[in-house]
């Protein structure tokens, strides 16, 4: 009599309970790593934008020491961003005119 090698075939639940496993896993992970960029953000506050009328007298220059956030190093990497979100071509801005700042909680 011939014995035939039977593979031993795996329970369906032990596959579901697995992949239930793996799924909560990254998830849980990803909640984490989620929790802790969200306090290094809350540590520097918030970015946000705030639109500001240009007064008689005003330059890119003074509205930059006024609104200049922690995250720039400089007062000119403000004002090339400043210039960039307003598509601004010069350093020139009039009075009546409105400008986008960037500013911080």
């Amino acid at each position: 009599m011939r014995r035939t090698a039977h593979k031993k075939r795996r329970n369906p639940v032990t596959f579901l309970l697995s992949g239930m496993i793996i799924i909560i896993s990254v998830f849980l992970l990803s909640g984490a790593f989620l929790v802790m960029a969200e306090e290094s953000e809350s540590d520097s506050g918030r970015r946000y934008y705030k639109s500001i009328q240009i007064q008689s007298g005003d330059t890119l220059w003074n509205i930059a020491e006024d609104y200049m956030t922690d995250e720039y190093d400089s007062v000119d990497e403000y004002i090339r961003d400043l210039k960039e979100i307003n598509t601004l071509n010069s350093d020139f801005i009039q009075s009546g005119q409105y400008l986008i700042v960037v500013c911080q909680d």
